[in-house]
């Protein structure tokens, strides 16, 4: 999974700050997607305001208890009847199946790893630099990407500016990650500036920076920034079994089934509260009050959590309905302070994987059902137009000329307004902001999904078969199509140089997308055809 960040634009008429500065800027979760040249971002906890429910939008919340707080637990069936997931008692083995990567979509920031002179691709291209290399994953951040060999080695690609590819060297083509000679890696997490990785000893490295709203955040109280992975001693002495990552978070699963976050904890996604004075506590991790976990998964700035029972669990931040939650789970509020189950989904099959981009989540159910909720401008929620019309709550700001900024490409019709923050193309414009509340399921999904991820505003899906999917915002090329449009439900991911090859591995970042794919055509991707394609 994941998310780009983008400057804090508080004086909206100032111009866009360089691609390296980018990723310097403080981490603000209400921006809007954008060409990487003219970014924007709004207030950290500025919430989808004036949403208007469809007509038929009460039918299809589900009878729950009324809960007392906010941050209650809802009443929930017996399990005694549920099936009950074993507890992880071990960390995950690397995918067996090895392949060629590709990339696509933009690469200012050198996330493609085809260096500074390759700012964008269109169609799936391979990474020619790891062609000797047994890939078997793939794993993006907002603006950088590390993929991960047979043996265990990581190499990573992208932005540097805060040291998230955990090297020194060229950062526009891959580079092996320094300071883990002897560990063999299993799992990596990344977020904007920020990257972890599990060892198969079940020990956490981590390397990076964690930023806040108003500008760096740190590494821990003794390192703004942590340059190379280093073995994160407040978990050393724990076997974890699992490490996801939000913008600026990191969540840990350990043996036992308990659950660990820490990182910026400024919109709740820690599952604790955060004095905003004392931001920096949120550095050291804390247990949360959850039991019995098998499965987390992260958005932008929201958490979950699947537990042996099966049902989801929710927090952080939910100013377009990320969290999924009714009313009476505090679901109209703009943080879900603490872990709340997710009952719409009771019932409806076991939780296979479960993650989320800035504003939108996407759950996969074991039997390949998928189920999107947040935020669905750009059709990142994978729902045709039918059931937007169904289920999506519109709203519309309008924008002053005083207050608006360059805007994006492609978005001749829309504005972003949020506190001081706004986009717009004409003197006064209007944004229809569009969200979905409760958990709907995709209708126009591709069969026999097995793995999803998902990127700040578009996402990936992996067929049995090997067949990649992408839907969402596609401005940036990330989905893979050739054209910069969004595509509102899933459509396959071709290109010549993929043809005939199976995706064994996938990854959706900020703007960018990458596939481990076997068995390809090898003369399609020769050097001579590569070099003039």
């Amino acid at each position: 999974m994941y998310i780009a960040h983008m400057p804090n634009t508080a004086n909206p008429a100032t111009p866009p700050q360089s691609a390296t500065a980018r990723s310097l800027s403080p981490s603000t979760p209400d921006a809007t997607p954008r060409r990487p040249q003219t970014p924007t971002h709004a207030s950290p906890t500025t919430q989808a305001t004036n949403l208007k429910r469809p007509a038929s939008y009460e039918s299809l919340i589900p009878k729950t208890p009324k809960v007392s707080k906010l941050t209650a637990t809802p009443v929930v069936p017996s399990p005694a009847a549920r099936r009950r997931d074993p507890h992880l008692t071990q960390t995950p083995d690397l995918p067996r199946d090895s392949g060629r990567v590709f990339v696509f979509g933009n690469g200012e920031i050198g996330q493609l790893g085809l260096g500074e002179d390759v700012v964008e691709k269109k169609k799936p291209f391979p990474l020619r630099t790891l062609e000797a290399e047994d890939v078997v994953d793939v794993v993006a951040g907002g603006l950088h990407t590390v993929a991960i060999t047979k043996e265990g080695k990581l190499w990573s690609w992208g932005c540097n500016d805060q040291s998230a590819l955990g090297r020194s060297g060229e950062e526009t083509f891959p580079g092996l990650v320094e300071n883990l000679e002897g560990v063999h890696i299993v799992k990596v997490a990344c977020g904007g500036s920020i990257t972890a990785a599990l060892s198969r000893e079940g020990k956490v490295y981590c390397w990076g920076t964690y930023r806040a709203s108003d500008g760096q955040l740190g590494f821990s109280y003794d390192a703004d920034v942590q340059t190379v992975p280093t073995l994160f001693q407040p978990l050393a002495k724990t076997t974890v079994v699992d490490i996801v990552a939000g913008a600026d978070h990191l969540l840990a699963l350990t043996s036992q089934g308990e659950v660990y976050g820490w990182g910026n904890g400024q919109q709740n996604q820690l599952g604790r509260r955060i004095i905003e004075r004392r931001k920096t506590n949120g550095l050291i991790p804390e247990r949360l009050r959850l039991k019995s976990i098998v499965k987390l998964g992260t958005g932008g700035y929201h958490s979950f959590a699947v537990d042996a029972d099966g049902r989801l669990w929710t927090w952080g931040l939910n100013n377009y309905y990320q969290c999924g939650l009714t009313d009476q789970e505090g679901g109209g509020h703009d943080v879900v302070i603490k872990p709340t189950v997710v009952s719409a989904l009771e019932g409806l099959g076991r939780i296979a994987q479960v993650t989320g981009g800035t504003h939108h989540s996407i759950v996969l159910m074991e039997d390949g059902e998928m189920y999107g909720f947040g935020r669905a401008d750009w059709g990142q929620l994978g729902l045709d137009m039918a059931t937007m019309d169904e289920v999506a709550e519109v709203g519309m700001d309008l924008v002053p000329a005083a207050n608006t900024a360059s805007p994006p490409a492609g978005a001749d019709m829309e504005v972003e307004s949020d506190g001081g923050s706004s986009i717009a193309t004409t003197p006064a414009a209007v944004l229809i902001k569009r969200a979905v509340r409760m958990p709907t399921r995709l209708l126009s999904r591709p069969d026999n999904v097995v793995e999803i991820d998902v990127g700040s505003y578009h996402n990936l899906a992996r067929t049995q078969d090997g067949t990649a999917y992408a839907w969402g915002f596609g401005e940036t090329f990330a989905l893979g199509n050739g054209e910069e449009r969004d595509e509102f439900v899933p459509v396959r991911v071709e290109g010549q140089k993929i043809q005939g090859g199976k995706v064994v591995a996938l990854a959706a970042g900020g703007q960018h997308s990458v596939l481990v794919v076997k068995d390809v055509d090898e003369e399609l991707n020769s050097f001579a055809k590569v070099r003039l394609s």
